[in-house]
Protein backbone atom coordinates (compact mmCIF):
# COMPACT_ATOMS: atom_id res chain seq x y z
CA UNK A 1 0.00 0.00 0.00
CA UNK A 2 1.14 3.76 -0.64
CA UNK A 3 1.68 5.61 2.21
CA UNK A 4 -0.54 7.95 2.92
CA UNK A 5 0.58 11.96 2.12
CA UNK A 6 0.86 14.29 5.21
CA UNK A 7 -1.23 17.31 5.18
CA UNK A 8 0.14 20.15 3.39
CA UNK A 9 0.81 22.95 6.51
CA UNK A 10 2.08 26.43 6.64
CA UNK A 11 5.81 26.89 7.09
CA UNK A 12 4.94 28.77 10.52
CA UNK A 13 2.67 25.97 11.29
CA UNK A 14 5.34 23.39 10.88
CA UNK A 15 7.76 25.37 12.99
CA UNK A 16 5.30 25.44 15.70
CA UNK A 17 4.80 21.37 15.19
CA UNK A 18 9.34 21.36 15.41
CA UNK A 19 9.03 23.58 18.49
CA UNK A 20 5.94 21.81 20.13
CA UNK A 21 7.13 19.97 23.51
CA UNK A 22 10.80 21.25 23.49
CA UNK A 23 12.71 23.58 25.42
CA UNK A 24 14.64 24.92 22.67
CA UNK A 25 15.91 28.11 22.91
CA UNK A 26 16.70 30.09 20.09
CA UNK A 27 19.43 32.60 18.47
CA UNK A 28 19.11 34.26 15.34
CA UNK A 29 21.96 36.68 14.25
CA UNK A 30 21.18 39.11 11.22
CA UNK A 31 17.88 39.65 13.00
CA UNK A 32 17.34 42.64 10.51
CA UNK A 33 17.90 41.56 7.56
CA UNK A 34 15.73 39.36 4.63
CA UNK A 35 15.80 35.87 6.29
CA UNK A 36 16.37 36.79 9.97
CA UNK A 37 13.03 38.83 10.26
CA UNK A 38 12.04 35.88 8.73
CA UNK A 39 12.85 33.99 11.30
CA UNK A 40 11.71 36.18 13.65
CA UNK A 41 8.40 36.47 12.62
CA UNK A 42 8.04 32.56 12.31
CA UNK A 43 9.25 32.11 15.80
CA UNK A 44 7.06 34.45 17.67
CA UNK A 45 4.05 33.55 15.33
CA UNK A 46 4.94 29.77 16.26
CA UNK A 47 5.54 30.39 20.14
CA UNK A 48 2.98 32.97 20.72
CA UNK A 49 3.60 34.08 24.67
CA UNK A 50 6.90 32.56 24.81
CA UNK A 51 8.83 33.50 22.36
CA UNK A 52 9.83 36.38 24.41
CA UNK A 53 12.01 34.36 26.63
CA UNK A 54 12.95 31.73 23.92
CA UNK A 55 13.87 33.73 21.36
CA UNK A 56 16.89 36.10 21.19
CA UNK A 57 17.39 38.03 17.97
CA UNK A 58 21.55 39.79 17.22
CA UNK A 59 22.31 41.96 14.62
CA UNK A 60 25.32 44.70 14.06
CA UNK A 61 24.22 46.92 16.82
CA UNK A 62 21.34 47.17 19.46
CA UNK A 63 18.20 48.18 17.66
CA UNK A 64 14.53 47.40 18.07
CA UNK A 65 12.59 45.88 15.34
CA UNK A 66 8.53 44.82 14.98
CA UNK A 67 7.85 41.09 14.56
CA UNK A 68 4.89 40.26 12.39
CA UNK A 69 2.32 40.00 15.37
CA UNK A 70 2.90 43.64 16.06
CA UNK A 71 5.34 43.28 19.18
CA UNK A 72 8.51 45.48 19.94
CA UNK A 73 11.83 42.97 20.20
CA UNK A 74 15.07 44.46 21.46
CA UNK A 75 17.81 43.26 19.27
CA UNK A 76 21.34 42.68 20.60
CA UNK A 77 24.57 43.39 19.05
CA UNK A 78 26.26 40.63 17.43
CA UNK A 79 28.91 40.12 19.72
CA UNK A 80 26.87 39.69 22.62
CA UNK A 81 26.39 35.89 21.36
CA UNK A 82 28.78 34.71 22.86
CA UNK A 83 28.12 35.66 26.61
CA UNK A 84 24.35 34.73 25.93
CA UNK A 85 22.86 33.13 29.06
CA UNK A 86 21.13 31.20 29.10
CA UNK A 87 23.06 29.53 26.12
CA UNK A 88 21.01 28.92 22.90
CA UNK A 89 20.43 24.97 21.83
CA UNK A 90 20.01 26.21 18.71
CA UNK A 91 21.14 28.67 16.24
CA UNK A 92 19.61 30.30 12.59
CA UNK A 93 22.88 32.16 11.58
CA UNK A 94 21.61 34.41 9.22
CA UNK A 95 24.62 37.41 9.32
CA UNK A 96 26.76 37.80 6.40
CA UNK A 97 27.30 40.83 4.31
CA UNK A 98 25.48 40.99 0.82
CA UNK A 99 27.66 40.78 -2.43
CA UNK A 100 26.54 44.68 -3.22
CA UNK A 101 28.84 45.71 -0.34
CA UNK A 102 31.41 44.42 -2.36
CA UNK A 103 32.21 47.42 -4.41
CA UNK A 104 31.56 50.19 -1.44
CA UNK A 105 34.00 48.37 0.63
CA UNK A 106 36.93 46.43 -1.66
CA UNK A 107 37.80 42.91 -1.11
CA UNK A 108 40.21 43.03 1.19
CA UNK A 109 37.83 44.89 3.54
CA UNK A 110 34.60 43.03 2.61
CA UNK A 111 36.67 40.22 3.84
CA UNK A 112 37.60 40.53 6.73
CA UNK A 113 34.10 41.99 7.80
CA UNK A 114 32.78 38.77 6.88
CA UNK A 115 35.40 36.67 8.45
CA UNK A 116 35.01 38.81 12.15
CA UNK A 117 31.16 37.84 11.61
CA UNK A 118 32.16 33.99 11.29
CA UNK A 119 34.54 33.66 14.20
CA UNK A 120 32.41 35.39 16.33
CA UNK A 121 29.42 32.83 15.58
CA UNK A 122 31.83 29.97 16.05
CA UNK A 123 33.04 31.35 19.21
CA UNK A 124 29.35 31.25 20.13
CA UNK A 125 29.54 27.83 19.27
CA UNK A 126 32.35 26.40 20.70
CA UNK A 127 31.06 28.33 23.77
CA UNK A 128 27.41 26.64 23.96
CA UNK A 129 27.76 23.86 22.36
CA UNK A 130 23.76 24.22 20.88
CA UNK A 131 22.83 21.03 19.71
CA UNK A 132 20.99 22.55 16.40
CA UNK A 133 22.35 25.26 13.43
CA UNK A 134 21.45 26.57 10.39
CA UNK A 135 23.37 28.56 8.76
CA UNK A 136 22.23 30.34 5.46
CA UNK A 137 24.03 29.68 2.27
CA UNK A 138 24.18 30.76 -1.30
CA UNK A 139 23.66 29.29 -4.84
CA UNK A 140 26.56 31.63 -5.33
CA UNK A 141 28.63 28.55 -4.06
CA UNK A 142 28.62 26.84 -7.44
CA UNK A 143 31.15 28.60 -10.26
CA UNK A 144 29.86 28.34 -14.05
CA UNK A 145 31.36 24.56 -14.32
CA UNK A 146 29.09 23.54 -11.06
CA UNK A 147 32.12 23.41 -9.16
CA UNK A 148 32.37 24.90 -5.78
CA UNK A 149 34.03 28.38 -6.24
CA UNK A 150 37.59 29.09 -4.63
CA UNK A 151 39.31 31.93 -6.09
CA UNK A 152 38.78 35.39 -3.28
CA UNK A 153 39.79 37.64 -5.38
CA UNK A 154 37.43 36.85 -8.63
CA UNK A 155 34.49 35.82 -6.33
CA UNK A 156 34.84 37.01 -2.80
CA UNK A 157 30.76 36.41 -1.94
CA UNK A 158 30.58 32.92 -2.99
CA UNK A 159 34.01 32.21 -1.94
CA UNK A 160 33.46 33.37 1.92
CA UNK A 161 30.00 31.42 1.66
CA UNK A 162 31.84 27.98 0.59
CA UNK A 163 33.82 28.47 3.77
CA UNK A 164 31.73 29.77 6.36
CA UNK A 165 29.89 26.37 5.34
CA UNK A 166 32.36 23.88 5.85
CA UNK A 167 33.68 26.10 9.14
CA UNK A 168 30.26 25.64 10.39
CA UNK A 169 29.96 22.19 9.94
CA UNK A 170 33.47 21.42 11.23
CA UNK A 171 32.75 23.25 14.04
CA UNK A 172 29.38 21.44 14.69
CA UNK A 173 30.74 17.89 14.44
CA UNK A 174 32.89 18.90 16.87
CA UNK A 175 30.54 19.92 19.37
CA UNK A 176 28.53 16.83 18.14
CA UNK A 177 25.24 18.96 16.84
CA UNK A 178 23.67 19.38 13.80
CA UNK A 179 24.54 21.53 11.16
CA UNK A 180 21.75 21.94 7.96
CA UNK A 181 22.67 24.52 5.46
CA UNK A 182 20.69 25.96 2.51
CA UNK A 183 22.14 26.89 -0.86
CA UNK A 184 20.04 30.29 -1.49
CA UNK A 185 19.44 31.02 -5.44
CA UNK A 186 16.39 33.26 -5.72
CA UNK A 187 13.45 33.69 -2.99
CA UNK A 188 10.56 35.74 -2.70
CA UNK A 189 7.72 36.78 0.00
CA UNK A 190 7.42 39.21 2.83
CA UNK A 191 10.47 41.17 4.70
CA UNK A 192 12.65 41.82 1.27
CA UNK A 193 14.86 44.43 1.73
CA UNK A 194 17.46 46.61 -0.56
CA UNK A 195 14.12 45.49 -3.04
CA UNK A 196 16.16 47.26 -6.38
CA UNK A 197 19.07 44.66 -5.98
CA UNK A 198 16.64 41.89 -6.82
CA UNK A 199 15.04 41.37 -10.18
CA UNK A 200 11.52 40.99 -8.59
CA UNK A 201 11.81 43.58 -6.39
CA UNK A 202 12.91 45.87 -8.70
CA UNK A 203 10.34 44.78 -11.01
CA UNK A 204 7.16 44.92 -8.32
CA UNK A 205 8.39 48.66 -7.96
CA UNK A 206 8.35 49.72 -11.55
CA UNK A 207 4.87 47.89 -11.44
CA UNK A 208 3.39 49.51 -8.31
CA UNK A 209 3.31 52.73 -10.20
CA UNK A 210 2.16 51.49 -13.46
CA UNK A 211 5.02 50.71 -15.63
CA UNK A 212 6.78 50.42 -17.75
CA UNK A 213 8.51 47.38 -16.82
CA UNK A 214 12.00 47.43 -18.32
CA UNK A 215 13.81 44.36 -18.33
CA UNK A 216 17.22 45.08 -18.74
CA UNK A 217 18.70 41.60 -19.88
CA UNK A 218 18.64 41.16 -23.97
CA UNK A 219 19.29 37.45 -23.12
CA UNK A 220 17.67 34.52 -21.74
CA UNK A 221 17.77 34.56 -17.68
CA UNK A 222 16.24 31.81 -15.92
CA UNK A 223 15.38 32.07 -12.23
CA UNK A 224 13.74 29.66 -9.47
CA UNK A 225 12.03 30.84 -6.73
CA UNK A 226 10.90 29.43 -3.36
CA UNK A 227 9.60 31.03 -0.05
CA UNK A 228 12.25 32.77 1.96
CA UNK A 229 9.72 31.62 4.80
CA UNK A 230 9.55 27.71 3.76
CA UNK A 231 13.27 27.78 3.36
CA UNK A 232 13.61 28.85 7.46
CA UNK A 233 11.08 26.99 8.53
CA UNK A 234 12.08 23.82 6.22
CA UNK A 235 15.66 24.32 7.49
CA UNK A 236 14.49 24.09 11.16
CA UNK A 237 12.41 21.38 10.90
CA UNK A 238 15.25 19.35 9.54
CA UNK A 239 17.79 20.88 12.19
CA UNK A 240 15.20 20.14 15.04
CA UNK A 241 14.86 16.87 13.90
CA UNK A 242 18.62 15.85 14.15
CA UNK A 243 19.18 15.57 10.54
CA UNK A 244 22.47 17.26 9.22
CA UNK A 245 21.62 18.63 5.50
CA UNK A 246 22.93 20.42 2.61
CA UNK A 247 20.33 21.13 -0.12
CA UNK A 248 19.38 23.33 -3.31
CA UNK A 249 16.36 26.04 -2.98
CA UNK A 250 13.99 24.72 -5.49
CA UNK A 251 10.89 26.52 -7.42
CA UNK A 252 9.83 26.46 -10.43
CA UNK A 253 12.15 27.77 -13.09
CA UNK A 254 11.10 30.82 -14.90
CA UNK A 255 13.14 33.37 -17.04
CA UNK A 256 13.18 36.75 -16.71
CA UNK A 257 11.11 38.09 -19.20
CA UNK A 258 7.88 36.05 -18.03
CA UNK A 259 8.86 36.79 -14.58
CA UNK A 260 7.89 40.50 -15.91
CA UNK A 261 4.72 39.45 -17.29
CA UNK A 262 3.77 37.88 -14.43
CA UNK A 263 4.57 40.57 -11.80
CA UNK A 264 2.33 42.96 -14.78
CA UNK A 265 -0.83 40.81 -14.53
CA UNK A 266 -0.52 40.97 -10.92
CA UNK A 267 -0.69 44.10 -10.74
CA UNK A 268 -3.51 44.24 -13.34
CA UNK A 269 -1.23 45.98 -16.02
CA UNK A 270 -1.48 44.43 -19.94
CA UNK A 271 1.65 43.08 -20.57
CA UNK A 272 2.55 45.94 -22.64
CA UNK A 273 3.85 47.37 -19.90
CA UNK A 274 6.94 44.93 -20.35
CA UNK A 275 9.95 46.86 -22.14
CA UNK A 276 12.83 44.51 -23.32
CA UNK A 277 15.67 44.28 -26.26
CA UNK A 278 15.45 40.24 -26.47
CA UNK A 279 18.18 38.64 -28.25
CA UNK A 280 17.63 34.67 -27.80
CA UNK A 281 21.11 33.83 -29.60
CA UNK A 282 22.91 35.30 -26.18
CA UNK A 283 24.35 33.24 -24.12
CA UNK A 284 21.38 32.05 -21.32
CA UNK A 285 22.62 33.05 -17.89
CA UNK A 286 21.23 30.10 -15.71
CA UNK A 287 21.10 30.53 -11.73
CA UNK A 288 19.25 27.73 -10.27
CA UNK A 289 19.78 24.69 -8.24
CA UNK A 290 18.72 20.95 -8.15
CA UNK A 291 15.64 21.41 -5.74
CA UNK A 292 14.91 18.09 -5.39
CA UNK A 293 16.17 17.53 -2.37
CA UNK A 294 13.96 20.26 -1.02
CA UNK A 295 10.94 19.64 -2.39
CA UNK A 296 11.69 15.51 -1.38
CA UNK A 297 11.97 16.98 2.00
CA UNK A 298 9.19 19.27 2.02
CA UNK A 299 6.92 16.79 0.91
CA UNK A 300 8.37 14.66 4.03
CA UNK A 301 7.60 17.59 6.35
CA UNK A 302 4.02 18.20 4.76
CA UNK A 303 5.26 21.65 3.96
CA UNK A 304 3.48 23.63 1.32
CA UNK A 305 5.61 25.10 -1.17
CA UNK A 306 3.47 27.85 -3.07
CA UNK A 307 3.24 28.46 -6.58
CA UNK A 308 5.10 31.50 -8.10
CA UNK A 309 2.13 33.55 -8.90
CA UNK A 310 1.16 33.44 -4.77
CA UNK A 311 4.76 34.27 -4.02
CA UNK A 312 4.87 37.29 -6.68
CA UNK A 313 2.04 38.78 -4.67
CA UNK A 314 2.78 38.38 -1.25
CA UNK A 315 6.34 39.67 -2.55
CA UNK A 316 4.14 42.51 -3.62
CA UNK A 317 1.64 42.96 -0.76
CA UNK A 318 5.12 43.55 1.29
CA UNK A 319 6.60 45.88 -0.37
CA UNK A 320 3.59 48.41 -0.99
CA UNK A 321 1.97 48.19 2.02
CA UNK A 322 4.14 45.76 4.80
CA UNK A 323 7.29 47.33 5.67
CA UNK A 324 5.82 50.62 6.63
CA UNK A 325 3.52 48.52 9.22
CA UNK A 326 6.91 46.86 10.62
CA UNK A 327 8.90 49.66 11.37
CA UNK A 328 9.68 51.49 14.74
CA UNK A 329 9.13 55.07 15.36
CA UNK A 330 12.98 55.15 15.55
CA UNK A 331 13.03 53.63 12.11
CA UNK A 332 10.54 55.85 10.51
CA UNK A 333 12.65 58.90 11.91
Amino acid sequence: MTAPQRARVRPVDLVADALRGTDELVAVTGATGWFGAVALDLLYKALGDQAAARVVGYASSVREVVVSDGRTVTVRSLIDLVSQDPPPTALLHFAFLTRDKIAALGVDRYASQNVTITATVLAAIAKHKPRHVVVASSGAVYSSTGRLVSDLRADPYGTLKHLDELAFRAAMGDVGGVCVIPRVFSVAGARMTKPGLYALGSMIGMATVGGPIEVQARGPVFRSYCGVDEVVALSLWLALSGRDAVFDTCGTIVEIGDLAALVAQVHDLDVGVVRRTWDPDLVADRYFGDGRLMEELASEAGLLLRPLPALVRETSAWLTNGQEEHETPRQRN
